[in-house]
């Protein structure tokens, strides 16, 4: 019974006892080598004449060809090139080519910006002259002559149309950080703001609407004063003048 079990193992001894059998194979007879005297002492034969048959083999010694190309392959033979990087002129002109490209989009961009702010104030004082012109035509306009030192100027107002305009002559220059706020003054003496601008350089008339979201009926007089930033909730700086209606 014991021989019939060892039938099919009997087959890869021979392979076994070379080092050829698959793995697979190899997993399997060696679990049962481990149960069965038999096919140990069968593989303890091949291996003998296995051994046999290497040492009745004579060894030579490897050509001087062979052993040069073999000591190229090991480890030690090989040498470690460092990382270097190759710039060719390709390259370089499509790097620089990339540069200028954007930093010409960056100037673009500030440039559009500061076009934009320019077209903003033009439209502006082109919206104010319209409005100044209108209210001169008017009959019925008030022509507010403003007094204050160093400066001439009118302010133009029509009530029934709610509509004023500020025309200034010589107005001093402000600081970035400053503007002129505009601010309506009712019977009570409150303020309330109407705008903010900021006078340009080398332009001597000033010309300013004034924003209002109340009728001008309710108020009597206006005022001009340098405030910080964007403008003050209230009157914060020196006044620069006063018109009463």
């Amino acid at each position: 019974m014991a021989q019939e079990i060892c039938v099919p193992f009997r087959g890869n001894i021979p392979a076994f006892a070379l080092g050829a059998l698959d793995p697979d194979d190899v997993a399997v007879l060696d679990a049962h080598l481990r149960t069965c005297e038999d096919c140990r002492s069968e593989l303890a034969d091949y291996r003998a004449v296995a051994v046999g048959l290497l040492l009745s083999t004579p060894t030579r010694a490897p050509s001087a060809s062979l052993r040069q190309r073999l000591q190229t392959r090991l480890p030690s033979a090989q040498k470690k090139s460092r990382p270097r990087l190759a710039w060719s002129m390709n390259r370089f002109a499509l790097a620089l080519g990339i540069f200028l490209l954007m930093a010409f989009n960056i100037f673009s961009f500030f440039q559009i910006q500061a076009l934009q702010r320019e077209q903003a104030k033009l439209a502006q004082q082109v919206k104010a002259g319209q409005a100044a012109e209108a209210l001169l035509s008017y009959p019925d306009s008030q022509k507010l002559p403003i007094n204050a030192p160093g400066l001439a100027g009118t302010v133009l107002l029509d009530k029934d149309r709610n509509v004023a305009v500020l025309l200034v002559w010589n107005l001093p220059a402000l600081k970035t950080s400053q503007v002129y706020q505009i601010w309506l003054i009712d019977p009570a003496g409150k303020r309330t703001s109407a705008g903010v601008f900021h006078p340009e350089l080398n332009q001597g008339l000033t010309a300013e609407v004034v924003v209002s979201g109340q009728n001008l009926s309710n108020f009597n007089g206006l005022g001009v004063t340098v405030e910080p930033g964007a403008g003050s909730i209230q009157p914060s700086g020196p006044r620069i003048f006063r018109v009463d209606f």
